[in-house]
């Protein structure tokens, strides 16, 4: 009896636990201690936030999962806070944070701005908010405060900016604080790689505004990582509309390597010239092939073969192919510049990049790097991001 009280205890406070809690806390300035109004304080990618009063202090009703707590103001470098909501939470918190040891206004936010600045703008746009027909229609409400600097040695494409972007999706009817901490884009590569902490709020609008808002929002959030994901974890792949398949690549056999492709080039340099039937021209007219081949495992996947406790582990790659939906006319037109195709199912690659991956019942990823996105997932951006407390119901 005494072990089965104990069970039944520590079950009732973590069925309390797992209710919504308030988050209690204060921001001050780490030097001087004083309170910090107006910080806004929000749960990273949700709808939920708030403002600190003239004391610093906040309170923010959470529900239950694990959460990033970002603290954010302009002048003070943002402060990011781990939290398990569904652990019960301390009394109060404590934030100090740090003042910003430079601006971006000293170099060149005021500054004069050349065509080459708005056609690296646009790219930003393209690469950050993307070109869906949901992204074609979002404003970057304030653009102007954006550090773009552009390495034309390297096409390195960098963007930075000392406050938080406000971005207008008036397609799906939110506004969205993006907090960016980095943006690169190697051109060259084709590699995009953004950081940085949304937060959403509502749109005000009518009847048909609302309607129009959550239809448009069921699309974007069909086929999405966070309907995957979410799929995933009820182990519903198939009857969400989901195919998965394990992907093998490997080095084309066809395709000399680099050091041998290198090495003909070179003995051309010393020769000075070449005849059509030298053996080096065989070599470098090999040089266009495909560096890797794939090829599709078609046999389907177990769960237990990559999911172990709502955690992705595996090795290699896979494909998700989601038959809800094709793509869109724009992602064809981006994938296809020689030739046109008619539209196919969305399709996806993913792989990781940390030995293991947390799945959240919310649809989001711990750690969020930890998982590589290539095809129809790579394509979407923030334009088509949805707050991870949506609900389709």
């Amino acid at each position: 009896m005494k072990y089965l009280f104990s069970f039944l205890l520590c079950w009732l406070m973590q069925s309390l636990w797992a209710q919504d809690q308030v988050l209690k806390g204060r921001v001050l300035d780490e030097k001087t201690n004083e309170p910090v109004a107006f910080a806004s304080v929000f749960i990273n990618t949700t709808t939920t936030g708030t403002l600190t009063n003239e004391k610093g202090e906040f309170a923010l009703s959470v529900k239950a999962g694990n959460y990033e707590i970002i603290v954010s103001i302009v002048g003070y470098e943002p402060l990011v806070l781990a939290l398990d909501t569904r652990k019960k939470l301390a009394a109060s918190y404590l934030f100090k944070i740090q003042t910003k040891t430079y601006s971006l206004q000293t170099v060149g936010v005021k500054g004069k701005r050349d065509d080459s600045w708005y056609d690296n703008l646009k790219i930003f746009k393209e690469q950050f908010l993307g070109r869906s027909e949901i992204a074609q229609q979002c404003r970057l409400l304030n653009e102007d405060q954006l550090v773009i600097v552009f390495d034309p040695e390297t096409a390195l494409l960098e963007v930075k900016s000392d406050e938080v972007l406000k971005i207008e999706n008036r397609e799906l009817g939110y506004r969205i604080n993006y907090l960016l901490t980095e943006f690169r884009y190697e051109m060259r590569q084709g590699y995009v790689a953004y950081l940085g902490y949304p937060s959403f709020e509502l749109m005000e609008g009518n009847k048909s505004q609302q309607k129009r808002w959550a239809k448009n929002r069921q699309r974007a959030f069909k086929g999405s990582v966070m309907h995957f994901v979410r799929s995933l974890r009820n182990q519903k792949l198939e009857e969400e509309g989901f195919n998965l398949r394990r992907l093998i690549r490997m080095p084309n056999p066809n395709r000399p390597t680099e050091e041998e492709l290198n090495e003909a080039r070179q003995k051309i340099r010393e020769q000075g010239s070449f005849r059509k039937d030298d053996p080096l021209d065989k070599i470098l007219a090999k040089a266009s092939l495909p560096k890797i081949i794939e090829k599709l495992d078609t046999a389907r996947v177990s769960y237990d073969e990559y999911l172990k406790k709502d955690q992705l582990v595996f090795e290699g790659f896979f494909q998700v192919v989601y038959t809800g939906e094709k793509e869109e006319p724009a992602y064809v037109l981006s994938q296809s510049h020689h030739r046109n195709r008619q539209p196919t199912f969305q399709t996806s690659v993913f792989y990781l990049k940390t030995d293991s991956v947390l799945l959240e019942e919310n649809g989001s990823l711990l750690p969020p790097l930890g998982v590589m996105f290539e095809g129809y997932w790579g394509w979407e951006k923030v334009g088509d991001l949805l707050p991870v407390d949506y609900t389709d119901r």
